[in-house]
């Protein structure tokens, strides 16, 4: 029987826990985009269409791992261990307005603000300000996303896996 670390990172990484992946965003065809890109990552999917379902969505986790933990568990866990946001995610408003909500509803964990251009320098301050950073996904960089998420988690970003979608 092999371990884990005898396996090819491929195969190592389909027997480690996938991230849990929160992604705000209203439209389906940017919701299929980003997942393409993260096809090949070992990762669950939730889904969220605004600032509001992103906040009941995280407080139903954070219950729901609460109920789950053990005695021993490490207190803070977060219930995703990455929420992107799309800058330009609805009409109700930008990324901007998601963050300030998930942050002002007491969440701490990791958020990725993406966007497929560049913002002004005022938004930038605004996301640095609630220690978000933003990213654009471009035809050349379309791996930064990936390359991304892994480095917030500390994962290996070569490592692939199946995705939940």
């Amino acid at each position: 029987m092999k371990k884990q670390s005898d396996l090819p990172a491929s195969m190592a990484c389909l027997k480690a826990d996938p991230l849990r992946l929160l992604y705000v965003e209203s439209h389906w065809l940017s919701r299929k985009t980003v997942w393409y890109l993260m096809q090949d990552v070992n990762c669950v999917w939730t889904y969220a269409d605004n600032a509001r379902q992103a906040v009941a969505i995280v407080a139903k986790e954070r219950i729901r791992m609460g109920a789950q933990a053990a005695p021993d568990a490490a207190p803070g866990k977060n219930s995703f261990d990455v929420i992107i946001v799309d800058h330009h995610q609805t009409a109700e408003g930008s990324g901007l307005r998601v963050v300030r909500a998930l942050r002002e509803a007491g969440y701490a964990g990791t958020i990725l603000a993406i966007g497929l251009e560049e913002i002004s320098e005022i938004e930038k301050q605004r996301y640095e300000a609630f220690d978000t950073p933003f990213l654009v996904l471009t035809p050349e960089n379309h791996g930064g996303l990936k390359t991304a998420v892994h480095a917030v988690c500390g994962r290996d970003a070569g490592a692939g896996g199946e995705t939940s979608a």
